[in-house]
């Protein structure tokens, strides 16, 4: 018998997603960050703010997809998941990223988080991996922001 890979429970998952305990949250590292910063380069970072957001919500997408019993096609290459976001798409961006992270907390609130969505892997185990993912990337913003002195957002946020 094939064993399921599976994650925290949906109270726990939903928590990690956007509440944050011991980091900020997505939703608040992002929600006060106007287009002007995040689409500026900071000097030897390969990304912009707009667009890691704009990868992270490639995979939210990706990981919704996979909720909905859809099997979306993996990149053949990492630079397929990195659009490149400017300025004037930033809002929309930013909004269908945190509506989306609105979304997979739903999902993870209210869908069977044991059902298998890919070869040995749970909804649960695939909601857990996006909530890793979601955290590496929401540190990078928070450094880019700091560097770029748009550090803390509105309503503070750790400066240790």
């Amino acid at each position: 018998m094939e064993r399921l890979l599976s994650g925290p429970t949906p109270d726990a998952l939903e928590r990690l997603l956007d509440e944050g305990s011991a980091f900020l949250p997505p939703s608040r590292a992002l929600g006060d960050l106007r287009a002007e910063v995040a689409s500026r380069r900071v000097d030897g970072s390969p990304h912009t703010i707009a667009q890691i957001v704009g990868h992270m919500h490639f995979w939210q997408t990706y990981t919704l997809k996979l909720a909905r019993g859809e099997q979306p096609p993996t990149p053949a290459h990492a630079a397929e998941g990195w659009p490149d976001v400017r300025a004037e798409q930033w809002n929309a961006v930013q909004r269908a990223f945190l509506d989306g992270l609105k979304e997979t907390k739903r999902v993870a609130r209210e869908e069977d988080l044991s059902r298998p969505v890919r070869e040995g892997e749970t909804l649960g185990y695939e909601l857990t991996l996006h909530v890793i993912h979601n955290a590496v990337h929401t540190g990078q913003v928070i450094l880019l922001r700091r560097m770029l002195g748009a550090w803390p957002p509105e309503g503070g946020g750790d400066t240790w």
